[in-house]
């Protein structure tokens, strides 16, 4: 899964930006991949950041990471119940969804 970004240009030439949560399949008759769009938060300039950093904070807690509200002097989750005893996080690069949704 991953946070999709889609743009469209309005008749007007202003952009408008949308998120949706989505995940790629293969379709098991063409046998290409295509999107499947598990849901859509809307459009980027009324989306509401506290809830994606939720969203971010929920998952980080199952994952047992730590995520950083840069634009918030409070942290979030660092316990470790949603890993197994044997696996360690070693580290952690700032790509991709957490990236996206740390600079909304």
């Amino acid at each position: 899964m991953y946070l999709r970004t889609t743009t469209r240009k309005n008749t007007d030439g202003s952009v408008t930006t949308y998120y949706q949560l989505a995940h790629n399949t293969r379709n098991p008759k063409t046998k290409v991949p295509e999107v499947k769009v598990i849901y859509n938060f809307g459009r980027a300039d009324n989306i509401n950041r506290e809830d994606l950093v939720r969203l971010c904070k929920s998952i980080a807690r199952v994952c047992g990471v730590t995520v950083a509200d840069n634009t918030c002097t409070e942290q979030s989750y660092t316990d470790k119940e949603g890993l197994p005893e044997d696996i360690k996080i070693v580290s952690s690069l700032e790509l991709g969804a957490v990236f996206v949704i740390e600079q909304l």
